[in-house]
């Protein structure tokens, strides 16, 4: 009992994180931030293109705690559980995003 509090503990904690990342990397991507952030860098990138990178890096951990989050926190109400998804979604949407103008951006 003790250590399916502490696991769902753990696994909403590490969803706030991802959710805080997210919300993080989102504002320069969807605002299209042409500043560079580090411009003594090898391969120095813009704001936007850079925070679509993290994000295309980090939809796959996303998804993972958002389904262990389905999984393992009691949730009573069927619906109210998938939206548990909503982050995933929405980091999915910004991906695409990101790629399809890096993309034509690019081409």
């Amino acid at each position: 009992m003790r250590e399916s509090k502490t696991m769902s503990l753990l696994i909403i904690i590490i969803n706030v994180i991802g959710v805080i990342c997210l919300i993080y990397y989102a504002v320069p991507c969807l605002v299209h931030d042409t500043t560079i952030v580090y411009p003594n860098a090898m391969l120095p990138a813009e704001a936007w293109d850079r925070a679509g990178m993290i994000l295309t890096f980090g939809f796959i951990p996303l998804l993972v705690a958002n389904v262990l989050n389905f999984l393992f926190v009691r949730i009573k109400q069927k619906l109210i559980r998938f939206l548990l998804f909503i982050p995933s979604a929405v980091c999915f949407v910004l991906v695409v995003s990101y790629w399809t103008t890096a993309l034509a951006w690019r081409g």
